[in-house]
């Protein structure tokens, strides 16, 4: 399980046979504090017993595979965190995965993120507390999962010439810019040198939107507004006009102040209703009483 503790994960599936996990990944059958069977399937008392087996798979980074940063368990009705996919069949059987809860991972090409999950462990229901350095997902089958954050390596990119994307005449893709991603996310995004790319690209359409200006065919027309609109009393008028043409009420602001002022009521009235109802009724009883007795 932990034969390469520091290489971020690039791949989970769920599987019912242990002996029957993908090439390169590792079975997680054993809780991380008291090493227990680590079946995600719960049985009933009876029947043929069904097991499920999470399984990981760590690799260097590369550019051909993404890597995990977040993971998660959600109920079978819950709708999927933006983002996430699902695990929902087994690798080697195709086969419901999990019982009630839904497995979702979300992935990231290694060069946008410096951190990624390296380790998933389950502890057994009685731990609470995830270790030191791990995060706690959730539960499942009385087990917890927990995840662990490591510092992933820039993959080694062969330097290549940034190619026109075929059928658009001089459009060359530029790199996404995650610098402005919220610090909330379980990683951190890389930095790299997109924020200098996007100013050359502001300054560059900047500069074609003034040339298109200058040759534009509206060139030389001076742009100014009418007459009739130059103030705002002037175009409120106008459109109290129009509006009493064609018979829409004028509807003014109102705040908050003025709402509950003009709507105000204290029900004072039904309050002191309420109380005397009580003593008619008791009133109204001892003279049926009276009238039964004589």
């Amino acid at each position: 399980m932990d034969s390469y503790p520091d290489l971020p994960i690039t791949g989970i599936c769920v599987i019912s046979d242990p002996s029957k996990a993908p090439p390169n990944f590792t079975v997680i059958d054993k809780t991380f504090d008291k090493s227990e069977d680590a079946d995600l399937w719960k049985d009933g008392l009876w029947g043929r017993r069904t097991m499920r087996y999470l399984c990981v798979e760590r690799s260097v980074p590369d550019m051909s595979k993404d890597v995990l940063i977040d993971v998660a368990f959600i109920n079978e009705r819950d709708p999927i965190p933006p983002g996430f996919t699902v695990v929902e069949n087994t690798h080697d059987t195709r086969e419901k995965a999990l019982k009630k809860k839904l497995l979702c991972g979300r992935w990231m090409l290694p060069n946008m993120t410096t951190d990624a999950i390296t380790e998933l462990i389950f502890l057994s229901r009685s731990c609470r507390k995830p270790p030191p350095g791990y995060t706690l997902v959730g539960e499942t089958n009385n087990m917890n999962l927990c995840y662990k954050m490591g510092k992933i390596a820039l993959p080694m990119a062969t330097p290549t010439q940034p190619q026109a994307v075929s059928g658009i005449q001089g459009y060359v893709p530029q790199p996404y810019n995650m610098i402005p991603v919220g610090s909330a996310l379980p990683y951190q995004p890389r930095a790299t040198c997109a924020g200098a790319n996007t100013s050359r690209r502001i300054e560059r359409s900047n500069s074609n939107a003034a040339g298109a200006a200058q040759n534009g065919p509206l060139c030389g027309i001076p742009w100014q507004l009418n007459s009739r609109f130059q103030t705002v009393a002037e175009l409120h008028n106008i459109c109290r006009e129009q509006f009493e043409m064609l018979g829409i009420p004028d509807i003014r602001y109102k705040t908050l102040m003025d709402i509950e002022r003009e709507y105000e009521y204290d029900f004072r009235a039904e309050r002191q209703a309420a109380r005397v109802e009580p003593g008619l009724s008791l009133k109204k009883k001892q003279l049926k009483k009276r009238d039964t007795e004589l």
